[in-house]
């Protein structure tokens, strides 16, 4: 072994075994802490780069997730009170049929026509409270709805809207109607019915749309999953296998502080050497 006292080549290369253990050592505590592998473009830019588009793609699948989880809300609502206002029509069904009968007295039919405008009067209440977050579907004040239901944002599933209340634009049923005196009990017998057929067909379309949306719903959290998944794959750190480097990175270090102490000492061997 040569020794010189203008270059210490031994601590020069037990410094660099140093440093790389010093970096070795600060990268797995970051991975540790963190508990990524790649948590930015300087750990690997590629990785970097794709777990950056799966971010963006499972945050838009969020947003998907919110807008149908409203959708299926509000249409749910609509589809509920529809069924109420329904069975609220049968009930009138059978008290207009009843008030049709010529051989009704005057005093039975006002007693029908009484309990008629009750529950006549109860579809405007049910209309007007089928709202959700300030959307109602079956009261004349929406649009209907178009929820998102992918990331691009480009496609839709459209849910219409309805005027169901008495006096609405979508319903022979008005504010107004009766079953006495007779003539009156038939016509609203035939308005009762065609709005019954209007009813089965607002159900079956929101019916429908509930299906979809919640079935798109499924599908938008599925992916969501597979993608986190998939996230994890590519940028978390194995925590057991971290810790076994930490060990192994700490022992390093130790062993490299211990080498270059010892190799800064070689040159005092040539002063040993001179006092001889």
């Amino acid at each position: 072994m040569s020794i010189s006292v203008n270059y210490n080549s031994s601590a020069m290369r037990a410094l660099m075994q140093l440093n790389r253990s010093d970096r070795d050592l600060e990268q797995i505590q970051s991975r540790m802490n963190s508990g990524l592998k790649v948590s930015s473009a300087k750990d690997n830019g590629a990785i970097y780069g794709m777990a950056q588009t799966l971010r963006s793609d499972i945050s838009a699948l969020g947003v998907v997730s919110e807008s149908l989880n409203h959708a299926i809300a509000v249409t749910d609502v609509a589809y509920s009170a529809i069924e109420s206002m329904t069975d609220l029509m049968m009930e009138m069904k059978e008290k207009a049929l009843a008030a049709s009968d010529q051989s009704l007295d005057d005093r039975s039919r006002a007693i029908l026509n009484e309990d008629f405008e009750v529950l006549r009067d109860q579809l405007s209440t049910m209309a007007g409270n089928a709202e959700f977050n300030g959307i109602n579907l079956i009261n004349g004040t929406s649009s209907g709805l178009t929820p998102i239901t992918d990331g691009e944002g480009g496609k839709s599933i459209n849910v219409r809207d309805y005027d169901l209340k008495p006096d609405g634009a979508d319903t022979p049923i008005t504010a107004s109607m009766v079953i006495n005196p007779f003539a009156r009990a038939k016509e609203s017998f035939d308005r009762i019915e065609q709005a019954l057929d209007i009813h089965n067909t607002a159900l079956n379309h929101y019916g429908g749309s509930l299906r979809r949306l919640q079935t798109t719903h499924v599908l938008a959290a599925q992916t969501s999953d597979v993608l986190t998944k998939n996230l994890g794959t590519l940028v978390d750190a194995d925590l057991g296998k971290e810790s076994a480097r930490l060990q192994a990175a700490q022992t390093r270090q130790q062993l490299s502080a211990q080498s270059l102490g010892i190799a800064n000492q070689l040159p005092t061997f040539a002063t040993q050497l001179l006092g001889r």
